[in-house]
């Protein structure tokens, strides 16, 4: 598979087309979105082309998880929507933050320069030329669409930066300080066969033997040299120092808790997790200055992020954003997308 990206100033994918769509009656030139009733709008041309442009990326990668074959599109969540109306419903959001980016980008003096634009052109250019014609006719492709998405995403990327770097946001040391350890996981759930799906639970003697295993690298002076000896593999971890065992994401509550009361190189007993494993802890840093500095970086980022979506839902509120509901209803994912090569291999 080609390597994807649709980034601002730097688009590039090699698609080609499955069934040519029919029955649509909409036209491109009519409104889908009315803005500020009526003062600005998007059209039905573009808003179809952004949907079909994101199926596409999403068909790249989803026919080779579910198979070529598979109607994953009209799967549906917990929630009782398909992907593609999932799909659809996120196209909207992100085409309405991307507006709201451009239209108060002034506020942050974020403008595109003549390089940009050229870079931009050069950029619309290439990926019609890259791709099959049927595939574009699909997507409804032009290169004034194509150009104006990107210049979109320009402005988002720009204007977001913008806004994250000037958000007032502290991390603290409880909030960041990160311990890591080494640890060994001797599993005790019931094993599944791949061919069958069959599970069969392990018998007394099997989880004893595990156990073993686990005691004796709990006992042993290398860590490292143990977990071999005994057939086991050696994974790492690292969790917030100060959090509640039980907000771990990575190692039950259980096997942090007995982390927690570990100096530096200490071996832990054997803990047991019921209907999972018995594991066997050292502690590499109670104060990991790595993990931390890193996990301080990710918070500040969130909260970066969290500053950015704020102000956008702020826009949102003071904006009158009203969609054709029955002609965005005529954009459908019901033709397929592919890469050049898997085209070609399915003609074998």
């Amino acid at each position: 598979m080609k390597k994807m990206k649709a980034a601002a100033l730097g688009l590039s994918v090699c698609l080609t087309g499955s069934l040519l769509l029919s029955g649509c009656s909409a036209k491109p030139t009519d409104t889908l979105v009315s803005i500020d009733n009526g003062k600005d709008s998007i059209s039905y041309g573009y808003g179809n082309f952004v949907a079909r442009y994101n199926q596409a990326m999403y068909d790249l990668m989803l026919a080779s998880y579910y198979g070529a074959g598979s109607d994953y599109w009209t799967q549906k969540g917990s929630d009782g929507k398909t992907y593609e109306d999932k799909t659809k419903d996120q196209v909207l959001e992100s085409m309405e933050e991307q507006y709201l980016c451009k239209k108060h980008a002034g506020e942050y003096k974020v403008s595109l320069s003549a390089e940009d634009m050229k870079k931009i052109e050069k950029t619309a250019k290439k990926f019609l030329s890259d791709n099959d014609k049927q595939a574009i006719d699909q997507m409804g492709a032009t290169e004034e669409y194509l150009k104006t998405m990107l210049e979109y995403e320009t402005y988002m990327t720009r204007v977001k930066n913008k806004i994250k770097s000037a958000a007032d946001v502290e991390v603290t040391e409880d909030e960041s300080a990160q311990s890591t350890v080494s640890y060994v996981k001797f599993s005790t759930a019931a094993k599944t066969d791949s061919s069958t799906g069959k599970q069969t639970t392990l018998t007394e003697d099997e989880k004893s033997a595990l156990k073993k295993s686990a005691e004796n690298v709990a006992a042993a002076s290398d860590f490292k040299k143990a977990v071999k000896a005994e057939k086991g593999q050696v994974q790492t971890a690292s969790y917030t120092t100060a959090a509640d065992p039980s907000e771990s994401q990575t190692l039950p509550a259980d096997v942090v808790k007995a982390a927690q009361d570990l100096s530096d190189g200490q071996i832990s007993k054997v803990i047991e997790v019921k209907e999972d494993g018995y594991y066997v802890v050292r502690m590499d840093a109670v104060h990991d200055d790595k993990a931390t500095k890193d996990k301080a970086k990710e918070l500040k980022d969130e909260k970066q992020e969290d500053a950015y979506k704020k102000v956008v839902k702020g826009w949102k509120k003071k904006i009158d954003w009203k969609v054709d509901k029955k002609l965005w209803g005529q954009v459908s994912f019901k033709d397929r997308f592919a890469t050049k090569e898997s085209a070609k291999e399915d003609k074998k």
